[in-house]
């Protein structure tokens, strides 16, 4: 058995090695459980908006030590073919691969002074009054007095200790994508994001992330339209996206199986409660991913360090919830409105990608929020002065669809 650790996080991926850092930081004594051995693979498409980068200043001073690639244009494409380029001064996405990014949040979070049990698969979880005891396959046991969950979309923490009773259909999606050296296959515009909206038909979305050495490739669906619209098996849906963009002129090469990797995602917003007594969820593990860009490591990292100063404050679990919802309480109850409004009606996808192109103003609005000039309630606030009228039907609707 383990012990004399203040806090143990499960997951040691950007929450949980966000979490450890800013916990050892404190002068707490963390311990990181997480079930692969770093540098690991990570399915994701490894967007770090230039946010992030401010919000964790050591984070960026850190970027040098990883391959990265700056991206100043996002192309986004509507059913129908509308589409609409934004530039920004500044980067609006840093891209990362994730096995170097999370092996560097974890590197930082060891020289911060917290330790790393590799190889710690949890599967039985229980609270007693002095902590929570984590028991691991290999036989191991774990304890302390608090614990972060940062487990991922499928947290054993949560789900063992009734956080989590199971997501509903329509809370996950299901991302098909591969990540694939540039001598198998490349983006021919290497400078750009693209993103397409609803790219065949049911609720999904496409991408091509380029790399410095490597191509992101993938198109997803939320699970509940996946299941109703879907025929094809994951990769060939893949694979036949693939083809239809290199047919198109915006990818060189072709789909290659090795380097696929589905994956899911949470796209329904925060679990009903994120922390109670000795347990806090962090990242995928609690839901926060913002629900209609998908993003998802600004919001693990920071409920990762919102998580770990509640802790040191506390431990208060009120204090963790009060935190979070006032930092991303709003893009995470927004975010998972627009999912819904826009998904509804796929018409409605298509006016806002023209109605960006046809209004300079609301193009800015959009490059300020990607690339960090200004945060999410001052791009808020903007736009309710600019644009009134579109701001009261939104909200007339989100209080409609919430009665």
């Amino acid at each position: 058995m383990t012990a004399g650790f203040d806090a143990i996080i499960v997951g040691g991926g950007p929450a949980g090695a966000t979490a450890a850092r800013s916990l050892a930081r404190g002068g707490a004594r963390a311990l990181v459980l997480d079930r692969a051995a770093f540098p690991r693979n990570k399915p994701c498409g490894g967007g770090l908006t230039w946010r992030t980068l401010k919000r964790f200043p050591d984070v960026e001073a850190a970027l040098p030590r990883i391959s990265t690639h700056a991206i100043r244009r996002i192309y986004m494409e509507a059913p129908g073919g509308a589409s609409v380029s934004i530039e920004t001064e500044e980067p609006a996405v840093v891209l990362v691969r994730r096995i170097e990014f999370d092996h560097l949040l974890l590197t930082m979070a060891r020289e911060a002074g917290a330790e790393v049990a590799e190889g710690a698969d949890v599967t039985r979880v229980s609270e007693h009054a002095a902590g929570v005891r984590l028991e691991a396959r290999d036989g191991r046991v774990f304890e302390a007095p608090v614990v972060v969950a940062a487990d991922g979309v499928y947290s054993t923490v949560a789900r063992r200790l009734g956080f989590n009773p199971g997501w509903p259909r329509d809370h996950v999606a299901i991302d098909m994508m591969e990540e694939t050296p540039l001598s198998r296959l490349r983006a021919v515009e290497d400078g750009t994001l693209w993103v397409s909206f609803a790219p065949g038909s049911g609720h999904g979305y496409g991408y091509i992330f380029p790399k410095r050495d490597y191509v992101n490739v993938g198109v997803g669906y939320v699970v509940s339209s996946f299941k109703t619209s879907i025929r094809e098996a994951p990769y060939a849906l893949h694979a036949a996206f693939v083809a239809g963009l290199t047919a198109r002129g915006l990818l060189k090469g072709e789909a290659d199986r090795s380097c696929f990797t589905p994956y899911q995602v949470p796209v329904g917003g925060p679990l009903r409660t994120t922390a109670r007594r000795r347990v806090y969820l962090a990242g995928d593990a609690g839901g926060f991913v913002n629900g209609f860009s998908a993003e998802g490591i600004y919001f693990a990292m920071v409920t990762g360090d919102l998580a770990a100063r509640a802790i040191l404050d506390g431990p208060s679990p009120r204090l963790y919830e009060r935190l979070w919802r006032r930092e991303i309480g709003a893009e995470m109850r927004d975010a998972r409105f627009l999912s819904r409004y826009a998904f509804a009606d796929l018409s409605r996808v298509s006016r806002l990608v023209r109605g960006v192109r046809a209004c300079p103003p609301l193009a800015r609005l959009l490059a300020d929020y990607a690339s960090g000039t200004d945060t999410y309630e001052g791009v808020r606030r903007r736009f309710a002065l600019k644009f009134p009228r579109i701001a009261a039907k939104l909200a007339i609707r989100y209080f409609t669809h919430r009665s």
